[in-house]
C-alpha cells in the first residue's frame, strides 16, 4: 500500500471526517477527489452567509426588515454561484432555495436579541500551531458578551441533536475555544450552537478540563491519522452516513476497489463546480 505524507493542518471538518470514516477522509483530505456539494450544503453556506450580512453594521437597526434585506443581498451573491450551478439550482429551485434560507434567517430573530449582540469577528478564519500541526477553522460569530468576555457562536441549519449527542455536536465549538485560547491568550467562556431549524440553542461553558480534553482529543486524532497515511491503511466505518457517501462505489464495503478510485473518480478542481 502506498504511504501519504501526513496532513500538516486539521480542522474541525477534516477531524470528522477522519472520525466518522478514515477512507472517505483519504479519498477527500489526501487523493483529491470530488466530494460534490450538496442542497442542504449550499443551503447552509447562504444561511450563514446572509446571517453575516445582517451583523455586519451593527449600528444598523437589526429587524426584521434588515433581514429580509441581508437575504436578498445574499441571494444576489449566490445566483450563479459555482455549487449552485452544479447542482442545477436555477429558476424555480432557486426560488425555493430562497424562500427556505429566508425562513431559517428569520428564525435566527426569534432566538436571540440582535441588538445585544456584539460581534468582533464574523466568519473568521483562526489558526494556531499545535503539536506540530497548524489547527483552523472558521468562527460563524465571535462576539464580546456583557461583561467583554468571549462568546463564541455557531450557526447550525441541519437537524437539532438529541441530548444523548450534544457532547459530539459541541466539539467543533470546544476546538474553537482552544484556538481563541491560543491566539488571542484569552479564554472563551461560552460556546453556543443556534440550530436555526429549530430556533433551539445548544449553550455551555468551557473550562480548563475541556480544554485539556479537547488537546488530547486532537493528539489522539493527529497521532492516528499519522499513522493510517504511514502505513497506507485507512479503515472503513460503516454507519448509517453510508448512504449519503460519493465514495461508495469504491469502498469494500460494498465490493468496490480503493485503488480505482485513483483512476476513475473525478478529483477536485476537474469541474467547473469547483
Amino acid at each position: 500500500m502506498s504511504s501519504y505524507a501526513p496532513p500538516t493542518t486539521l480542522s474541525p471538518s477534516r477531524i470528522d471526517s477522519f472520525l466518522s470514516c478514515p477512507l472517505a477522509f483519504r479519498f477527500s483530505s489526501l487523493d483529491g477527489l470530488f466530494d460534490p456539494p450538496t442542497e442542504a450544503t449550499v443551503r447552509g453556506t447562504m444561511v450563514h452567509r446572509a446571517l453575516e450580512h445582517f451583523y455586519a453594521d451593527t449600528a444598523a437597526q437589526l429587524d426584521a426588515e434588515r433581514m429580509n434585506d441581508s437575504v436578498d443581498q445574499m441571494l444576489t451573491e449566490f445566483r450563479h454561484d459555482d455549487d449552485v450551478l452544479f447542482l442545477e439550482l436555477e429558476g424555480d429551485r432557486f426560488t425555493r432555495l430562497g424562500d427556505e434560507c429566508r425562513k431559517l434567517a428569520m428564525n435566527a430573530l426569534q432566538m436571540e436579541d440582535p441588538s445585544t449582540v456584539n460581534p468582533i469577528g464574523l466568519e473568521l478564519r483562526i489558526e494556531a500551531e499545535f503539536d506540530g500541526v497548524t489547527l483552523r477553522g472558521i468562527i460563524d460569530r465571535l462576539e464580546r458578551d456583557n461583561d467583554d468576555h468571549l462568546v463564541i457562536t455557531d450557526y447550525k441549519t441541519g437537524r437539532a441533536p438529541g441530548p444523548s449527542f450534544e457532547k459530539k455536536a459541541l466539539a467543533g465549538v470546544h476546538f474553537y475555544a482552544l484556538l481563541c485560547q491560543r491566539e488571542f491568550a484569552e479564554d472563551a467562556t461560552e460556546l453556543r450552537l443556534m440550530y436555526v431549524k429549530s430556533t433551539q440553542t445548544i449553550t455551555t461553558r468551557p473550562s480548563s478540563k475541556t480544554i485539556s480534553f479537547t488537546e488530547q482529543r486532537l493528539t489522539a486524532v493527529h497521532r492516528a491519522i499519522s499513522q493510517a497515511c504511514e502505513s497506507g491503511e485507512f479503515a472503513t466505518r460503516k454507519s448509517a452516513l453510508c448512504k449519503f457517501c460519493k465514495f461508495s462505489s469504491w469502498c469494500p464495503e460494498f465490493g468496490g476497489d480503493p485503488q480505482l478510485a485513483l483512476i476513475d473518480a473525478p478529483r477536485r478542481n476537474s469541474t467547473s463546480s469547483e
